[in-house]
């Protein structure tokens, strides 16, 4: 699994940004670079030391806090597998990976604050280093906008992998993770710097013996050193990648109990649904019921009403027959006129 790798460090002082500096542009003994791939580099913007530190003056607000921040140095590279120099799939400019992040960084800073980056070809894992006076949109210097507090630097992490990463098939790293990270000179010093130490001399031996470092003496010096920071951060990658499965492993409890509570949701919302069917059932039984008996309600009203209408035409007739015989009585017993 190949992870987008955003690292971030505070420069306060113009001599922090300097051994920066230096390192960067190869104006000093790297030994843990390739010379003969060092041409492959390539910088955008400010190529040398005083060069970049004109440019942040430039940039740099003349009323400031005495502790501020002058530089944020992001470093953008990602797993050394990812690469196809170690079997991965993207070339050693990425793919378009580190062209993206140098657009997502201008975008995020403004680009007349990106005042210098540079691609290294020359070391085992190709990276990206920008340099970035951190201006705010109203001319404010103040680093705490973009990398104040863990919220910010979430979502710093979170915008950079969707925009670069994620279209790379780079994985983010895991989020709520314990684990710190080496800072920017660390990398440097370990990244695959367990080269061969160059072959030093008798003039080398002598001249240390009377207290004076050859040129390769301190060549050798320096890998040594590195060797030495490998070794050391061993513990602290084992020490990483178990806080990384701790975390992994309660991800992973958490959505086990969340499996287990959609479960037991699902198997209530299937006994609401029956509890539902059943109801429907009844009430569709019960208008049944109620249709019948207005049907039969139905039925005796027009069975009452012709009733009632036969029972009018009865007690018609009978009055007119009484009106018939009261006539034929009332003829008969008039007095005869003869």
């Amino acid at each position: 699994m190949s992870y987008a790798i955003l690292r971030t460090k505070k420069l306060k002082s113009f001599g922090a940004v300097a051994r920066s500096a230096r390192h960067t542009f190869r104006e000093q003994p790297t030994p843990n670079s390739d010379p003969a791939m060092r041409g492959h580099n390539r910088t955008v913007g400010a190529h040398g030391t005083g060069s970049l530190l004109q440019a942040m003056k430039r940039r740099l607000p003349d009323k400031r806090r005495r502790d501020a921040v002058l530089c944020i140095e992001y470093l953008i590279t990602a797993s050394p597998e990812a690469f196809m120099r170690h079997g991965g799939h993207l070339d050693d400019l990425g793919s378009g990976y580190f062209s993206d992040a140098l657009t997502w960084l201008k975008k995020r800073h403004g680009a007349e604050n990106v005042v210098s980056s540079t691609v290294h070809l020359d070391e085992s894992t190709p990276h990206l280093v920008a340099y970035v006076v951190p201006r705010t949109k109203d001319g404010r210097l103040s680093c705490r906008d973009f990398l104040g507090g863990v919220t910010k630097l979430r979502k710093m992490q979170n915008e950079f992998h969707a925009a670069c990463g994620s279209t790379r098939g780079l994985e983010r790293g895991v989020i709520g993770s314990k684990a710190k990270h080496e800072d920017v000179a660390a990398f440097y010093t370990v990244m695959k710097a367990t080269g061969a130490a160059p072959e030093l001399g008798f003039k080398d031996y002598a001249a240390a013996a009377f207290g004076k470092k050859t040129k390769l003496w301190l060549q050798a010096e320096n890998v040594a050193k590195a060797n030495a920071s490998c070794a050391a951060r061993e513990p602290r990658l084992r020490k990483a990648t178990r806080s990384r499965l701790r975390t992994l492993q309660n991800i992973a409890e958490e959505l086990k109990l969340k499996q287990q509570i959609a479960v037991h949701q699902e198997v209530e919302h299937g006994m609401q649904e029956f509890n539902l069917k059943q109801r429907s059932n009844a009430l569709a039984l019960r208008e049944m019921d109620i249709q019948l008996a207005e049907g039969n309600i139905l039925s005796l009203e027009v069975e009452r009403d012709t009733l009632a209408r036969r029972l009018e035409l009865i007690e018609n007739r009978e009055a007119t027959m009484q009106q018939t015989r009261y006539r034929a009585r009332t003829y008969g017993d008039s007095p005869s006129l003869g």
